[in-house]
């Protein structure tokens, strides 16, 4: 359990922030103990899921401190941290929909060797081997695999991003090696010939 000292409790919220930006290790403690549990029912009342909602809520107090130098914060803290909660759900509704675009390309590439048997398991498979590599895969290389499944260019995705457009590449090339790796270890390999041939086009 995290010990507070008093003086801490009561830190005005324009206090806290000022701490924050100096990287006082107590302050991200006292933020996280003012509003995780506030942004965990929030969260969890649009995902449903309470692994996702703590997922979300961690990677937004996560984003904080890492970009805590040059926070900017014109509303209350509290409508700030609902802001970023709100924009990192709807990032996972995207990337949701995105990757049953990729599952539904290659499980249409996968029809000349699958029967319809078989395509239920083959979803399953492929939404699986998906999940863990992205879970594995930095916050930048999975949102350029995502923009990239979703059409968008590699001009567009580094826009989108703010990066450079040779890193939005490196990533997608690293992106689409990882996947092939957990297709190439996986031991349903026939049900992953889609997947395979969809990556292939996904740098192009």
């Amino acid at each position: 359990m995290v010990f507070l000292s008093h003086s801490m409790m009561l830190m005005t919220e324009e206090a806290l922030i000022d701490a924050l930006r100096t990287g006082i290790p107590k302050a991200y403690e006292l933020l996280y103990d003012r509003y995780w549990q506030m942004l965990y029912k929030k969260t969890y009342s649009r995902v449903a899921d309470e692994d996702v909602a703590k997922d979300i809520v961690q990677n937004v107090f996560i984003s904080v401190w890492q970009k805590r130098e040059s926070l900017l914060i014109r509303t209350s803290l509290e409508q700030f941290l609902l802001g970023a909660v709100k924009f990192q759900v709807l990032n996972h509704f995207r990337s949701e929909r995105v990757k049953q675009h990729v599952i539904d390309q290659a499980v249409a590439k996968m029809e000349p060797f699958t029967t319809d048997d078989h395509d239920r398991v083959s979803r399953d498979v492929l939404e699986a081997t998906l999940d863990n590599a992205l879970h594995g895969m930095p916050e930048n290389m999975k949102q350029s695999f995502l923009l990239r499944c979703d059409n968008l260019s590699i001009k567009e995705i580094a826009e989108k991003l703010g990066l450079a457009e040779q890193t939005v590449s490196n990533n997608l090339s690293e992106a689409v090696q990882r996947l092939k790796k957990k297709v190439s270890h996986q031991q349903h390999g026939e049900f992953l010939i889609g997947l395979s041939l969809f990556l292939s086009l996904i740098n192009h």
